[in-house]
């Protein structure tokens, strides 16, 4: 299921991510969440397992969410993200919110998106020093 959301999410023009990226990626999500309290990985995989069967009421098919195609994946959960029922929201951004900090954690990644790293630059304003209240 993490897989299919994050592809989702972050595939582009329908097409699936490369499948050793997106086994690494779920790893990488168990290591995340296993520090995390009991009450939020309960919280997650409850959010999870509503997700994964919402289908048949969100995009009216009778297909579970991993079984759907991409395109129909990130349509759902553009849906639920913009729907006037609290409790879809709540779901898409929980999970939204976690794999796109672990998405982009990766220095590649932030490349794709036009994030310099390294070789970014601060630029500085440099402040004068405020005058002695004593010298006058």
């Amino acid at each position: 299921m993490v897989a299919a959301i994050a592809e989702a999410l972050f595939a582009t023009d329908g097409k699936a991510l490369d499948r050793d990226m997106l086994e690494e990626f779920v790893t990488n999500i168990d290591g995340f969440m296993s520090p995390a309290s009991k009450t939020l990985r309960s919280g997650l995989m409850l959010m999870l397992e509503a997700l994964r069967w919402l289908p048949i009421i969100v995009v009216r098919k009778f297909s579970t969410f991993d079984d759907l195609p991409i395109v129909t994946r990130t349509e759902m959960l553009d849906r639920m993200d913009r729907s006037s029922f609290s409790m879809f929201p709540l779901m898409v951004v929980a999970w939204k919110t976690v794999l796109t900090v672990a998405y982009y954690e990766d220095d590649a990644r932030l490349r794709e998106i036009g994030y310099p790293g390294e070789e970014r630059k601060r630029y500085l304003t440099v402040v004068s020093p405020a005058p002695d209240a004593r010298a006058s």
